[in-house]
């Protein structure tokens, strides 16, 4: 495909998108991108602390004041750290759910295809995963290999690979009764070409819809872990964080957990949306086959 042809695909996806839907896809991309750039746009130091800066009010309910969105308890600037504390957020979700879904997929596809003892492993591990509670796993992956960004990382991602896996199987499960799977076959193709060349392509659309679907929720996870005080550590900011931190000063200061909740609810629901596009999508295509 040329360049022009991509770009001419692409402005057949937008257009064929409703109003709505552009708007957050817009919104997405502002923040996503005011995040990237947190070290270049943010006004201040996320760490520094000013003593003299606590609880400061935001610009437009104070004009004497030096900060935008006000400051925290201790005197750092809250939009720095809210667009600091959005990448760190985006990162973790965005690897965790990289990492989770590749299980996911792996297991599902090799599942479905393979059959047997294989299928009957996997889906007893499914089973198990989805018996146990996923801060539960989470807590006891913290507790062995310690509180680091990518064991958190790792186990975000690990705690909904069951989604993937049973999704995937199912349309595994359909794809290898297909005759361009018994054409594969009866050629000699081995069973890695027909997964990779015939099966996989059958299920990446159901597999992309399904990772921006579980997005919000690995986000919220996170966000979670952070606000009960077992996810990143101080004083890196991520968004959970910094709705817990500024909860003891909700009467006072609501503007250093309202900044964060806002940004966090935003990215899920604009997320959420652009999910459901793409879902509707796939499922019309499929549909017109």
């Amino acid at each position: 495909m040329t360049l022009r042809q991509a770009q001419g695909t692409v402005w057949r996806q937008v257009r064929s998108m409703t109003a709505w839907t552009r708007v957050c896809a817009g919104v997405l991309i502002i923040v996503v991108g005011a995040a990237l750039l947190a070290g270049v746009v943010s006004p201040f130091d996320p760490d520094r602390t000013v003593l003299t800066s606590r609880n400061a009010l935001p610009i437009f309910l104070d004009p004497t004041s030096a900060h935008l969105l006000g400051a925290d308890g201790i005197g750092r600037d809250t939009l720095s750290r809210t667009l600091h504390g959005t990448r760190t957020s985006l990162l973790i979700a965005a690897v965790g759910l990289i990492v989770g879904s590749l299980v996911g997929l792996t297991l599902g596809l090799t599942a479905g295809f393979f059959g047997g003892v294989w299928d009957r492993l996997v889906m007893l591990a499914v089973n198990f995963q989805q018996s146990v509670p996923l801060t539960l796993l989470i807590l006891v992956g913290l507790v062995m290999f310690g509180r680091g960004i990518g064991v958190l990382m790792i186990f975000i991602g690990l705690a909904r690979w069951e989604t993937y896996a049973r999704v995937i199987r199912g349309l595994v499960l359909s794809a290898r009764e297909q005759p361009f799977v018994d054409a594969a076959r009866s050629y000699g193709a081995p069973p890695v070409r027909i997964i990779l060349r015939h099966v996989l392509p059958n299920t990446v659309s159901y597999y992309i819809v399904l990772m921006v679907l579980s997005f919000p929720p690995v986000m919220l996870l996170e966000s979670a872990l952070s606000f009960i005080g077992i996810g990143v550590q101080p004083p890196t900011a991520t968004l959970g964080q910094m709705i817990g931190e500024g909860r003891t000063y909700l009467a006072t200061n609501p503007w250093s957990s309202m900044v964060p909740s806002a940004v966090l609810v935003l990215m899920a629901y604009c997320v959420h949306v652009i999910g459901e596009w793409l879902r509707s999508r796939v499922q019309v295509r499929f549909a017109d086959r």
